[in-house]
């Protein structure tokens, strides 16, 4: 309801399922949202236009609690989202099996070994296609923009990712990979891929399989017979040659890393939010050309997923829970992983209040042993940056802030 006037009501299973309503000028308006969920995801998403300002989602700073439901919205967030100490009566370091340079090294060549067989890690993979100098109205007024660059990267199965290599007018001869992952088009990322452009970085943006600009196909699956591939949850039938069909999250990434080193960069960074901060977390693990990373709201170890098991009745999509691949790796492994070496550091943002996933605390159950261990190791740094300044599950401005103080220091 908008003013106490209904726009949209879906409570039965139909209706509408979306409105508008026309209101007058410099007026506040009451938002009051009723929702239940049946089964699977929902968004709801609210945009606002006037005459001579475009149709955009309202952003943050436009919306308030009043104070009375203020605290009743922050207990709610709060409940449960502190660590359940009955997880943690076990020695957490246990299942950490890096102990040496040399463990790691082999715990990284597992991991390549699973995604790739003996085909090894894709270095000589490079995009299909380049598309030099697309006209995208969404992105035109970006600060610091020259062009922007489309990249269509091919693999089995007839599964294409694009990207758009966003280039600098002043560059620094670095490049930084945004990863938005289960997100839309890349206006969602806008914030963060500007910010990096205004610091001089090459940003090359990136959604994962199926979602975003990429595509959905209808593939043959062999045995299986043909199947359209719409959600992550049907990649388990794209069995390839060699490996395992995890590696189609990981070779766009790959292809983009390999385009960006032959373009003559010099450091390379990636961030990524949510489904692109998983990849963050496992790319950053398998190849160590990422200085370095910044997964935001985008995993946590196992056994701190009980809450979210709670939430949405899952550990999480299909690529988060492959018991293969972190059987090899577990993800406090994939952590250190992508910290170790020279010069690299891999710092993990984790939203408090997080109303989708990986909220709460439990990071302090495990920080100070990843600390400890790379001590150990003697190379790489690696921290939780913890974001208490919203209740949403995106990158905020603080957390751009905190990446820009990180790559100016680091």
């Amino acid at each position: 309801m908008v003013n106490d006037q209904n726009v949209i009501d879906t409570w039965n299973g139909a209706g509408q399922t979306s409105g508008k309503i026309s209101t007058g000028k410099d007026g506040q308006l009451s938002l009051h949202l009723s929702f239940r969920l049946i089964y699977g995801k929902s968004f709801m998403r609210v945009y606002w236009e006037w005459e001579g300002h475009p149709r955009e989602i309202i952003p943050e700073s436009a919306l308030w609690f009043d104070g009375e439901q203020e605290s009743g919205i922050m207990d709610l967030f709060r409940t449960g989202l502190g660590i359940d100490t009955a997880l943690l009566h076990f020695d957490v370091g246990s299942i950490i099996d890096i102990h040496t340079p040399e463990e790691l090294e082999q715990k990284r060549n597992s991991v390549i070994e699973f995604l790739w067989g003996d085909e090894g890690f894709p270095f000589e993979k490079l995009p299909a296609a380049v598309t030099e100098g697309i006209e995208d109205a969404d992105f035109e007024s970006l600060e610091n923009l020259r062009q922007i660059d489309k990249l269509t990267v091919s693999m089995e199965f007839g599964l294409n990712s694009y990207v758009y290599h966003f280039i600098p007018i002043s560059s620094n001869c670095s490049a930084a990979i945004y990863h938005q992952g289960h997100g839309g088009k890349f206006t969602i990322g806008s914030r963060t891929i500007e910010a990096l452009l205004k610091e001089g970085y090459d940003v090359y943006a990136l959604s994962m399989p199926l979602l975003g600009m990429n595509n959905k196909p209808v593939v043959h699956t062999g045995r299986f017979g043909k199947l359209y591939i719409s959600s992550h949850e049907y990649m388990a039938f794209l069995i390839p040659e060699k490996g395992n069909s995890v590696k189609y999250f990981m070779e766009p990434v790959a292809a983009t890393v390999n385009y960006a080193v032959r373009s003559g960069c010099d450091r390379i960074i990636m961030a990524g939010l949510s489904g692109g901060g998983w990849t963050t977390t496992l790319y950053s693990a398998i190849d160590p050309r990422i200085d370095i990373s910044f997964p935001v709201a985008g995993s946590l170890p196992v056994y701190l997923r009980s809450q979210d098991l709670l939430k949405s009745g899952t550990l999480g999509d299909f690529e988060q829970r492959v018991p293969g691949l972190y059987d090899r790796a577990n993800y406090l492994e994939l952590y250190i992983m992508g910290a170790y070496g020279k010069g690299r550091s891999h710092l993990q943002i984790l939203n408090q209040f997080d109303a989708c996933c990986f909220s709460g605390t439990g990071f302090r159950s495990y920080e100070p042993l990843l600390k400890q261990r790379l001590q150990e190791l003697g190379e790489g740094k690696y921290g939780v940056f913890l974001d208490s300044t919203h209740r949403l599950h995106h990158i905020s401005p603080r957390a751009v802030e905190v990446i820009l103080e990180y790559l100016r220091n680091n």
